[in-house]
């Protein structure tokens, strides 16, 4: 398997730094991808360390794997194919009950980009979105199956999209004549409904990340899993989260601020914490991130 990866993690040295790292701590990266925020945490809870990396898509399970078996012991490490909701059964099924580190990065790798699933409307590809390809629900369902409100209402609440209705409408009776398959079909029926690109942000951004959203139920998923990771947390562990969009953002900022008021945690970060702008320039995909961190009292 090629193991040479075109996708940059993002704020590493931000994450390895507040995680507070040390040798034969306990690791967990719930989002591996790639393996690029695994790769650096497991380099510095070696020796006696150990780091579980979990991902819901295969794909990357195999990626990570291999790039982390070129240069580090494989009694150190495990990569495992599974959902972050099932994060303290999978932890204890490799023998441990606690972790000192927990990392959440919530968005997409661009290996899942370019990998012709659907998650962008810069490929043609078939309208899939899955990241678990076991999965039964996929955005070509949604798309032509959904009832017309039902759709708006999904685009509003998990795309913010203001032209939700319209969009809807136009959807519904686009697939009247046919069955919408593939991402660039549905990318110029939801331009058109919109009057057409007339800046930076293509104007199907927020439909496909409302779509992709509601294929993976990310955020249920997320507001169901920071509990559980902040329960797995050991005394004096931290847990960090890198998100995307508003909408991650503010249910991860409302948990850790509960949780601070309750006094089970401190925050490390008072105010989520950017990319550089050199790292920007590097990474664009870096500009809309933002890491919180946590570490846990009792």
């Amino acid at each position: 398997m090629e193991t040479q990866s075109l996708h940059i993690p993002v704020l590493v040295d931000e994450v390895i730094e507040l995680l507070d790292l040390q040798p034969g701590e306990i690791a967990i990266d719930a989002t591996v991808g790639d393996g690029g925020h695994a790769e650096k945490i497991l380099e510095h809870i070696i020796p006696g360390g150990f780091l579980l990396g979990l991902d819901r898509d295969p794909e990357a399970v195999a990626f990570a794997y291999e790039k982390l078996s070129l240069h580090q012991p494989k009694n150190q490490f495990a990569i495992h194919h599974g959902s972050y909701l099932d994060l303290d059964d999978i932890l204890k099924s490799y023998g441990y009950r606690g972790a000192d580190a927990i990392l959440f990065d919530l968005g997409l790798s661009s290996r899942e980009l370019a990998g012709g699933r659907g998650f962008s409307f810069q490929t043609d590809a078939p309208l899939d979105m899955r990241f678990d390809p076991e999965s039964e629900l996929t955005a070509e369902t949604i798309v032509n199956s959904w009832p017309k409100d039902k759709i708006a209402d999904l685009l509003w609440s998990s795309g913010e999209e203001r032209a939700s209705r319209r969009i809807a409408d136009a959807i519904f009776r686009a697939r009247q004549k046919g069955r919408i398959t593939t991402t660039a079909a549905l990318a110029d029926l939801v331009s058109q409904a919109k009057g057409g690109r007339t800046g930076k942000i293509h104007p199907a951004t927020q439909t496909f990340q409302a779509l992709r959203i509601a294929v993976n139920d990310e955020l249920g998923a997320l507001t169901i899993t920071l509990p559980k990771a902040i329960a797995l947390l050991n005394p004096g562990g931290r847990l960090a989260v890198i998100s995307y969009h508003s909408l991650e953002d503010r249910i991860v900022k409302q948990q850790f601020r509960s949780l601070s008021q309750q006094k089970q945690v401190n925050l490390i970060t008072k105010k989520p914490l950017g990319a550089t702008r050199p790292e920007i320039l590097k990474n664009p995909r870096a500009r809309s991130a933002k890491l919180r961190v946590i570490e846990k009292i009792n």
